[in-house]
């Protein structure tokens, strides 16, 4: 009964096992331990060499078996894809049986994870390094004499101006996504019309986009008409969301901002309509497009495409991971899709309202 109920537990662990003798047979292995290896079918009684080809794993577990050493060995393994996994060799002796029982555990998440932090505290090091050099670096030359030249005195505390707004910008951004990803930012839900939303949002934007040549268009899918700019929606034409409607405000402006930002003598269409229940919201620009290698990556934290000009541009680092976190916290779908050189299109999807 103790052996019939060992083996199940052995069998349904999310942990590959796998007992080899002093020959380099296998004589149990789980089927947590077959998956690992993408081995489809039953190996007990096979050696280790003839179904895995893990170098590390196969030199680790002779080490063992030939040194006698009784003690534990631990080795961190790369399985198959980018799966890590960290290894407990344990060696066994019974009843005149030599051997070692192999404990497999998966830790690519854990180590993804670290990764992550360790490249978010870097980013932020890095992200606050260089407008407090300029900020310290300029203050020194007032201070050595330079505030006597009023023109050097009102560009130079312009710059330190414009790095300390910089520098706030960034750590609001930082706060907000910590709060959104620890949820503890609450959400005040309420009917959204998010037709009259985006018309109000565009308004502006006016100014910015006419010095740089843009045309803005909002398609508000009212019997297929273009609404341009200056749209009146009646109540029969309203399109209600249940959501915060600053957040919800806060990711329209952010996605239209950088549409703006990324194109120069071309077109912003924003259109939102109905899909079955859902509403679908577009953001359309003809400006620079983002490389099909950087897609996958662009709502992570402080990742650019082009690092250089989002900074001159005002940039966090930080828009799109909040712009993806508030839209996940009302239920919602973001995506993007791009070509370079032709334009980008990101599209949210929300419940709408029964």
């Amino acid at each position: 009964m103790k052996q019939t109920l060992l083996e199940i537990v052995v069998r349904e662990m999310q942990q590959g096992t796998v007992i080899i003798d002093d020959k380099g047979n296998i004589l149990y292995s789980n089927p947590f331990f077959r998956k690992t290896f993408a081995i489809h079918q039953p190996i007990d009684g096979i050696k280790l060499s003839d179904v895995v080809s893990d170098q590390v794993l196969l030199t680790t577990v002779d080490s063992v078996l030939s040194s006698g050493n009784r003690q534990p060995k631990e080795v961190t393994l790369q399985g198959t894809g980018n799966q890590v996994l960290e290894l407990r060799l344990v060696p066994f002796s019974r009843n005149g049986l030599n051997g070692v029982i192999g404990f497999f555990h998966d830790v690519t998440e854990e180590k993804r994870v670290e990764a992550i932090k360790r490249d978010f505290v870097a980013n932020v090091s890095h992200e606050l390094r260089t407008p407090l050099a300029s900020i310290k670096g300029y203050a020194e030359t007032l201070l050595d004499g330079g505030m006597n030249d009023q023109a050097v005195l009102k560009n130079f505390l312009t710059i330190i101006d414009r790095h300390a707004n910089r520098m706030t910008a960034l750590i609001e951004d930082l706060l907000t996504l910590s709060m959104l990803e620890s949820h503890q930012i609450p959400l005040k839900f309420e009917p959204v019309d998010i037709r009259g939303m985006i018309a109000n949002i565009i308004h502006g934007f006016e100014k910015q986009a006419k010095d740089k040549g843009i045309e803005l268009v909002f398609e508000c899918g009212i019997r297929g008409a273009e609404c341009g700019i200056k749209v009146s929606i009646s109540n029969g034409d309203l399109l209600i969301v249940m959501g915060d409607k600053v957040r919800l405000e806060q990711v329209i402006v952010n996605l239209v901002d950088n549409a703006i930002k990324y194109t120069n003598n071309g077109t912003v269409r924003i259109s939102a309509k109905r899909i079955d229940n859902m509403l679908q919201v577009d953001v359309q620009d003809t400006g620079i497009g983002i490389p099909e290698k950087d897609i996958p990556r662009i709502f992570e934290r402080f990742y650019r495409v082009d690092k250089g000009r989002s900074r001159e541009l005002g940039g966090t680092g930080l828009g799109l991971a909040i712009v993806k976190h508030i839209i996940q916290s009302h239920n919602g779908k973001i995506w993007v899709n791009s070509n370079v050189g032709k334009g980008t299109t990101f599209r949210f999807l929300l419940p709408i309202a029964s």
